[in-house]
């Protein structure tokens, strides 16, 4: 089909088949010359006949539609073979960039002329194929794409696909080459789509037959041959660790190719090549390398999981997952903080280092995961499940002495509690503690002790400022909502009540306090609502005998609050005392202690009847009846001023100490921590314990009744994975619930197996 061109015009004037005429280098008919009027005439009449007989047009016409259809169409046979051998001949000379500029050409022009002799024997597609189509005649569009295919394409298909592969391999070498030809080159390939070419069949891809026959397979092909030369000899020699980084980095950049040289749907085919001839076959010694890479070689890690996780579904990639869990575990462990037995750091100490720690960890594994594994979901939930059971296991709790979640409510309140916070480091320091808080499994106790400290700082004055506490409690309830959100149960509503209430004691705590002056008193009062003292039990010892100073204070508060009954809360009260130590060898005579109400009722026994007395001396049981204080109390508030020496030890009782000495003319000794404060600590505890015991015997008696008969270790899994979202259950608790029941005779065990338990109706 001829490359000249001439303007073409319309299609229904009498210069139309001049021009076909033209444009295929000959006349249509073959039998007797007409002119440009009678082929009009001709034509007209067989695209709008609709009868499937023979037609006359004109008297002794060489065409009727019957007669001459036949001829018609295996000339164009014959004239399309005649043309497609010429244009091949011209090919067989050419070869690279040429052969290619010159197929493509032939291709545009042999698209334009199927649309064209489409239209002008549109009477031979709709009447004479139709009715001839069971003798496998096609229409005309179909022939000339099937002999194009036979006598054109496939002879110089092999020569074409080299061509490209060379170009392609240029560039490989930074070569400079017309890329879009390439593109052309397989679109066109894309586009020839001959019928009923059992070679070319492809079962899921039918339309794209000759694409992939000639062209997407050929390039495959070459693609791993140029891989395989270039990381052959490191196979060979054994040296693994420079093959995969090689074959990393070939592997991007024939992507990157294939991106642009091959059609979307080829890059599976591509890749499942690439994986089969070069990782697959080397799948134990490269499980074998990673394992030693996940210790200690971080970049051959990430170039390993770059190339593994093209084939999520072998066993390569949940090997290298497991390999990177359990080392992080094994990292945590490694020098994972321990309670000090022998008292050389202080417990403070040690809860900012242990919290810190395990967060750094955390935040460490997360970071890795980010960075060597893209973020790979299933490499970030086994890490999250690993550090959650690391978190919740005995070992880390024996380590620590104390439970985790507990030692996060620790960490939070030293540094809400610390001078050295700041607004730069107090959001980052309290997200360690969140670390911890949102893997731990008992949440409550976190909650329990969180609460315990704000109500202490409010009430004792410890916080750094109102802000802080704000943006704690916000931190700490957003992280318990984000935990409801992954689908786990937070106790976020139980965190909101009695956060809640401590936003309401920020509130009144921040407000005006009444003040009131008394000759040689000053006193001022945080007056709280009841409802906000959940956190902090009310004192046993509400009507202890005061000072009468102290006692007039307290009567002008309930003046000023109109009587209303006013509980004075004296274990978090804080007074200054002056006493005078006239015998005292330091330069200061008058010392100022800043003491406790309980501290101050004791010390002015000693302090007030210095006239009828020099030396007076006290037992505990006399310090009881005159100051109405319990003797528990006492003798803890006793042992703080002995230890601190304002008060010794004698064996007729107890008296102030004449020859007191210090550097310091002000000391602080309301603030050190007390027996009745760990004694607390464990109450509460205890009181966890109690209503963890609580859940898990109703779990027992549900399972019971749906079961009737259940062994030990079963009762002890169904229990476990019901309270799993709440707490641990651990089996010293879940045998205390199981003697409870059996004290109340609500189960029993079978007599037949001990380890077998009976429910009783």
């Amino acid at each position: 089909m001829s490359s000249k061109s001439i303007a073409q015009p319309d299609i229904n004037s009498s210069e139309f088949l001049e021009y076909l005429e033209h444009a295929l280098d000959g006349p249509v008919v073959l039998q007797k010359p007409m002119s440009p009027a009678e082929y009009m005439a001709i034509l007209s009449a067989i695209n709008a006949s609709q009868q499937d007989s023979g037609y006359e047009i004109m008297e002794n016409s060489v065409f009727t539609i019957v007669q001459h259809s036949r001829a018609l169409y295996f000339w164009l046979i014959n004239y399309a073979v005649r043309v497609f051998s010429g244009i091949y001949n011209e090919a067989a000379v050419l070869q690279g960039e040429s052969l290619l500029t010159y197929y493509l050409k032939q291709w545009k022009h042999f698209q334009w002329s199927c649309r064209l002799l489409s239209n002008l024997f549109t009477s031979i597609d709709k009447q004479w194929i139709e009715r001839e189509w069971n003798t496998n005649y096609m229409c005309v569009a179909e022939t000339l794409v099937q002999l194009w295919y036979r006598y054109l394409f496939k002879p110089i298909s092999t020569r074409l696909v080299s061509s490209a592969i060379t170009l392609i391999n240029s560039e490989r070498s930074s070569g400079v080459i017309d890329s879009m030809l390439i593109v052309k080159l397989y679109k066109s390939f894309m586009e020839l789509r001959p019928l009923n070419m059992p070679e070319i069949h492809v079962n899921y891809r039918e339309y794209f037959g000759v694409y992939i026959r000639y062209y997407e397979m050929p390039y495959i092909d070459a693609v791993v041959r140029y891989i395989d030369s270039n990381i052959h000899n490191l196979r060979t020699a054994n040296k693994l660790r420079q093959y995969i980084e090689k074959l990393h980095t070939l592997v991007l950049q024939e992507e990157q190719h294939a991106k642009q040289y091959l059609c979307p749907e080829s890059l599976v085919p591509l890749q499942t090549h690439i994986n089969n001839e070069f990782l697959i076959r080397y799948i134990e010694p490269i499980n074998n390398l990673v394992t030693q890479m996940v210790m200690d070689d971080p970049d051959g890690l990430r170039i390993s999981y770059a190339l593994l996780q093209r084939f999520e579904k072998y066993s390569v990639l949940q090997h290298l997952q497991t390999e990177f869990v359990s080392n992080a575990r094994d990292s945590i462990l490694l020098n994972c903080p321990k309670f000090p037995e022998d008292g050389r750091a202080s417990m403070s100490e040690f809860t900012l280092n242990a919290i810190a720690y395990l967060s750094d960890h955390y935040e460490l594994g997360k970071a890795t995961i980010n960075t060597l594994f893209n973020g790979n979901l299933i490499f970030d939930k086994a890490f999250e499940h690993m550090f959650k059971e690391l978190i919740n296991s005995n070992k880390v709790e024996n380590w620590f002495k104390v439970n985790p979640a507990r030692l996060a409510a620790e960490y939070c309140n030293l540094v809400l509690k610390s001078r050295t916070t700041t607004e730069l480091n107090f959001t980052d320091m309290l997200k360690k503690a969140m670390n911890v808080f949102k893997a731990s499994s008992n949440r409550t106790m976190f909650y329990s002790f969180y609460s315990l400290h704000l109500s202490r700082r409010l009430i004792n004055s410890t916080i750094i400022t109102m802000d802080f506490e704000r943006t704690a409690i916000s931190i700490i309830y957003e992280t318990a909502l984000s935990i409801e959100n992954e689908g786990e149960v937070s106790i976020a509503g139980l965190a909101a009540i009695n956060f809640d209430k401590h936003k309401q004691m920020i509130s009144e705590i921040s407000a005006q306090q009444p003040h009131v002056e008394l000759e040689n008193c000053q006193a001022s009062a945080r007056v709280l609502s009841e409802e906000v003292w959940d956190s902090v039990k009310p004192d046993a010892d509400r009507n202890i005998v005061l000072p009468k100073q102290l006692s007039k204070a307290c009567d002008q508060f309930s003046t000023h609050f109109n009587n209303r009954v006013i509980k004075w809360q004296w274990r978090h009260t804080t007074a200054t005392a002056q006493v005078h130590f006239p015998q005292s060898k330091s330069k200061y005579a008058m010392f100022t202690f800043v003491l406790n109400a309980f501290q101050v009722a004791i010390l002015s026994l000693f302090t007030e009847p210095m006239a009828a007395s020099d030396d007076p001396v006290y037992t505990i049981q006399q310090i009881n009846k005159e100051t109405n204080i319990s003797v528990e109390r006492i003798d803890a508030e006793l042992n703080i001023m002995t230890k601190a020496k304002i008060l010794i030890r004698t064996q007729d009782g107890i008296k102030l100490n004449q020859y007191y000495n210090s550097k310091h003319q002000r000391i602080d000794i309301s603030r050190i921590k007390t027996i009745i404060k760990r004694r607390e600590e464990q109450k509460l505890e205890c009181e966890v314990a109690e209503n963890q015991i609580k859940y898990v015997t109703a779990d027992i008696v549900h399972l019971m009744k749906s079961f009737k008969t259940i062994s030990h270790n079963e009762l002890f899994e169904r229990v476990g994975s019901r309270r799993g979202n709440y707490f641990t259950v651990t089996m010293p608790l879940f045998k205390a619930a199981i003697s409870k029941l059996l004290d109340k005779e609500y189960i029993c065990r079978n007599s037949d197996d001990l380890n077998v338990y009976e429910y009783l109706a």
